[in-house]
C-alpha cells in the first residue's frame, strides 16, 4: 500500500507536467515568445522532454527508497529507449493508462469506466518523441547545414500536446505492488488540485 506522501508526490510529478504543458500551449499560441523563431522551438522542445521523463519516473513515487537508488543512474540517461527499460524493469507496468468515465444522469449517479483506444501517446512514440527532441535540443555541427523547418516542428509538438493530454488526463497508475493503482484525475485548464487517489487494481475494465 502507498502512503499519502507518496501520492503527494506522484501529484507533484503531474502538476509540473500540466505546468510544462500550459507553457508549451502558450509559446504554440504564440502569446509567449523569446523573441525568435528556434528558441521559441528549443523551449517548447525542452518542456517536452521533462514532461516525457516525468512520465517514466513518476511511477516510482511510491517506492522511496529505488527513486533514491536509482536517481544517479537515471540523471546519466538520455535516451529515452535506455530510460524507459531501466523504470520498466522496476515496474512493468509504469506507464500510464488512459481511461474515460462516462456518466449516466449527472455525475452522483455513477457511471461506466472505460479503456481509452486510441488517440492518446503511447509508450513506442514516447520514446521516439524524446530522441528526436534532440534534433532541437543538441548543437549542431556548425559546418552541417542545419534544416529545421518551424511549421513541421510546431505541426509535431500540436500532435504530441494533444496525445499528451489524452493520456494523462483520466489515468490509471499501476503500482510495483501490483494489487494497488493510482487513480489519476489532472484537471487541466484549472487551479485545482490534481487528484489521485488508491484504488485496488482492477484487472479489466468494460471495453
Amino acid at each position: 500500500m502507498s502512503s499519502k506522501h507518496d501520492r503527494v508526490k506522484y501529484a507533484d510529478c503531474m502538476t509540473y507536467v500540466r505546468y510544462r504543458l500550459d507553457v508549451v500551449d502558450r509559446f504554440l499560441s504564440r502569446d509567449a515568445t523569446t523573441g525568435y523563431e528556434i528558441p521559441d522551438l528549443e523551449t517548447i522542445c525542452l518542456q517536452f522532454r521533462k514532461v516525457f521523463e516525468l512520465v517514466a519516473m513518476s511511477s516510482l513515487c511510491a517506492n522511496r527508497e529505488k527513486c533514491a537508488e536509482v536517481k544517479s543512474r537515471f540523471d546519466q540517461m538520455w535516451r529515452a529507449s535506455k530510460i524507459m527499460k531501466f523504470v520498466e524493469a522496476l515496474n512493468p507496468h509504469f506507464y500510464p493508462v488512459p481511461i474515460n468515465r462516462t456518466f449516466h444522469d449527472g455525475p452522483s449517479t455513477g457511471g461506466t469506466i472505460s479503456h481509452v483506444s486510441d488517440g492518446f501517446l503511447t509508450r513506442d512514440e514516447l520514446v521516439d518523441a524524446h530522441g528526436r527532441c534532440g534534433d532541437l535540443l543538441h548543437a549542431d555541427n556548425p559546418y552541417r547545414a542545419q534544416d529545421i523547418s518551424a511549421d513541421e516542428w510546431r505541426q509535431r509538438f500540436d500532435e504530441w500536446n494533444r496525445k499528451t493530454r489524452m493520456l494523462l488526463k483520466l489515468h490509471t497508475a499501476q503500482l510495483m505492488d501490483q494489487d494497488t493503482q493510482w487513480w489519476v484525475v489532472m484537471r487541466f485548464g484549472t487551479d485545482q488540485h490534481v487528484q489521485v487517489a488508491e484504488m485496488k487494481a482492477i484487472a479489466k475494465l468494460s471495453d
